[in-house]
Parts: structure tokens; sequence; C-alpha cells
């Protein structure tokens, strides 16, 4: 306990860090479409599992998918965590790999009302953006001159959100999380003409700042004691509201030279407006013995079909880019368990640890190429306990995201998720002296 409450400073120290740094977690190409990667709100503990978290209570860490199971957690707790990645992209002929990594989550939860109503407060990406895409292609209304093209983009949106958790009975018990989305989108696109020399170039580089509020509500249905056993069966839904959010774009021309350096800078204007993100549903189940193993399965539908980019808001300043977003359905599946061999044995620590496998199949909300793009993986991972109640987190994830024949691209990652976890009795008031 005192060592959890030295630690905890340090990192609430970089909690408020975390609140000015940027949605960017990892690069893909693929980052290009939308507002980025999206998050799906799991925590490494969520991640090994396949990123099932919609339908699994657990009193031991929290759950950022859906609020309504912050009821469980009856002492507080506080996580954070890492993302690490290695990406290998294949176009059909080259092959290139890139590996990034940052701050993933921080968050605490503690209970107001012990079984009654859990609280929870934290920060984690929403949409990450980093990629450097380079091509030919001809200039328009020539059909013999080549032009080189490169799209660069950073960033992404973040999100400091606030859970509650309030049971309704035995049985059921929902929640609600506001979270305040900010962060800033950066593009920068240029072209040359293959072939010919010059002395500096010009780019067009647009940044694109984002602020709005966003609303997920969940409801959880548990029945223990099945079979007159400690068996339970969960069952979760969660809903997210479609999100006004607030754009402001900011345009600029760069003459920079061949090593790099920007020469001259000029703002060609700064306009905002309004876009929408679209709603989003998810239901889940799971089931199994409390404390020693859970098996589920968590299914979420993303409603992309009225989305309309940020960009289109601005299109005199969207000349450069070659891809265009088309929007479809999109949704994804997972299944995955956990295991802890014996909890309460103290003589074999092996038995203590929390074992996790999972797999996930997910159909983004863009076509690209023509056809939709799909990221299927595996995953597993672990908890190791530490100092009574908390653990070391490690998730991994290991998959494929797009087809070569079908999208023109192909992106194998290797993702870990690291974190750590402290349980303990903060702001219980105490009986005794």
């Amino acid at each position: 306990m005192q060592c959890s409450r030295r630690v905890f400073p340090a990192l609430f120290i970089l909690f408020f860090v975390a609140l000015s740094a940027s949605g960017q977690v990892a690069s893909s190409p693929f980052s290009k479409f939308g507002v980025g990667e999206l998050n799906n709100g799991g925590i490494a503990q969520n991640q090994g599992m396949g990123g099932l978290g919609i339908s699994n209570p657990t009193g031991w860490y929290l759950n950022n998918i859906n609020p309504a199971l912050l009821v469980f957690n009856r002492v507080t707790v506080f996580q954070g965590g890492m993302q690490m990645e290695k990406n290998t992209a294949y176009d059909g002929t080259n092959t290139q790999s890139f590996a990034s990594g940052n701050l993933n989550y921080l968050a605490i939860a503690f209970p107001v009302m012990a079984g009654k109503w859990t609280t929870s407060v934290g920060t984690m990406p929403y949409s990450s953006v980093s990629y450097n895409l380079s091509y030919q292609t001809l200039i328009t209304g020539s059909s013999n001159i080549p032009m080189n093209v490169q799209e660069t983009g950073k960033g992404g949106i973040s999100q400091f959100y606030w859970s509650n958790g309030v049971a309704l009975n035995r049985y059921f018990s929902l929640g609600v999380k506001a979270s305040y989305l900010f962060g800033a989108i950066n593009i920068k696109d240029f072209n040359t003409l293959s072939g010919v020399a010059v002395n500096n170039y010009s780019a067009l580089v647009s940044q694109y700042s984002f602020g709005g509020t966003n609303f997920t509500g969940g409801i959880s249905f548990h029945k223990d004691s099945l079979f007159k056993k400690n068996y339970r069966l969960n069952i979760g839904l969660i809903y997210s509201l479609r999100t006004n959010t607030g754009v402001k774009h900011k345009a600029t021309t760069e003459s920079i030279s061949l090593s790099g350096v920007v020469i001259d800078s000029t703002t060609i204007s700064n306009l905002s407006a309004k876009f929408t993100l679209p709603q989003s549903f998810g239901a889940g189940i799971s089931f199994g013995k409390i404390d020693h193993w859970t098996a589920g399965a968590d299914f979420t539908l993303l409603d992309y079909k009225n989305y309309e980019s940020y960009q289109i808001k601005f299109p005199d300043y969207n000349q450069y880019s070659q891809t265009r977003e088309v929007p479809t359905t999109s949704y994804r599946a997972s299944i995955g368990g956990e295991i802890i061999p014996k909890g309460e044995d103290y003589t074999n620590y092996l038995n203590r640890v929390a074992y996790r496998v999972g797999a996930t199949y997910e159909r983004f909300p863009f076509l690209v190429n023509g056809n939709p793009l799909t990221d299927i993986a595996g995953t597993f991972g672990f908890s190791l306990p530490v100092n009574g109640f908390s653990t070391v987190d490690l998730g991994v994830r290991i998959g494929q995201r797009g087809i070569v024949s079908q999208n023109s691209l192909q992106e194998n990652y290797f993702r870990i998720y690291f974190g750590i976890t402290f349980n303990d009795r903060w702001f219980i008031k105490r009986k005794f002296d």
C-alpha cells in the first residue's frame, strides 16, 4: 500500500502530460482514412482477449469499454499503459518496415458507494494518424508527364473521459461515459516533376484541430450462482451517440529547399466547420467461473453510411490528395478468454497469473482501392501479480490488415500493450484507528 502511494504521484504527473499529447500511437498507411485508426477503448487486459470487454466484469481492473461494469470495482484502481508496434507494409513488389510507440492510457476508478456506484476518469487515444505515402502519377491532362507525389500525416484525436457505473439491483447495472475529444491532424502534401531538376518545391500544409464531446451509454446483466455453483452469465450492450464535432482548418503553403528546410510560409486561410462522427452499437456475452475463468464474444457495429469527411468541409484546400474516402458499414467481432489456475494459491506463483487468449476480425469503414479493408488478428497476454492485488499486464496482438490483390497494399503488424494496475483501498473512511 505504501509502495502504491509513492508511485501514484509520479503517475498522476504523467496523466497531465498525456492531456497535452496527441492521439498518435501507431504508424500505418491506412490511418490516412477518416480520422485515423480508431481505438476500441480496451486496456492491456482487454487486448489480450481479442479486445473483449462489453460484457465480462471484473473487480481487478477497470473497464473503459462498457461503463456499466465499473460497479464491480469496489476498491480504487489506477492503470497506466503503453503501446508499441512494428509494421511491415507490402505492395506486391516493395516492402517497408517501421516501428512506433507511445503512452496509450491513464485512468483511475474508485467506488463512491461500494457495490452501488463507481466513478472513473482517464485519458486515452480516440484515433491515431501516422503515415508517409510516396507514389508516381501523371499530371492531369497529360498522358506522358510523370509527377512524384508525397503525402504525410501525423497526430490524431485524444479523449479525456468521465465514466460512472450504477447498480440498479443484483442483476442489472447502467453506465454512462462522457468524453471530451481534442487533438489535431497535420497533413502535408507536395509533388515534384519526375526527372526535372529544381532548387525548391512547394507544399500544402493543412492542420485540422478538433474539439467536441461524445457520450456512450452501457447496460449490463449478470446472473450468478448458475447450476448451483459459482458460475456467472454476463450480457452487455453499449451505444455511442452521433457526435457533432467542431473542426478548425488552417491551410499554409510552404516553399521547401531540397534539404528539407522551409524557406517561406504563407497562411492561405483559417476556417471553422462541423462534422459528424457516426454512432456505434455493441453487444457482448460471456460465461465463466468467478475469479477463475471467463470466455466470451463481442460484436460492434459502426454506422458510417452517412459519414462525411472533415476534409470535404474545406474543398478548396484538398487539391493534392489522390485518394477519396468511400464510407461503408464497419464492424468488429471478437472472441476471447481468461483463466487464473488458482488465484488463492500463494505457494505457486504461476497459479496466480492470469492467462488470456483471443482473436478478432474487423472490417474498416472505408473502401480502399474499391474493396473493403479488413483486419484479422490473434491475441494473447497475461497479468503478473505484484504487491498484493496489483499487477503488471501484457497484451500481444499479431495480425494482418489489407490484402495486396484487393487493396494494393498489405500490412503485417506485431503490437504490444504494456500496462500496470494498482489496486488499493483509497478514499475509504477508517472505522478504527
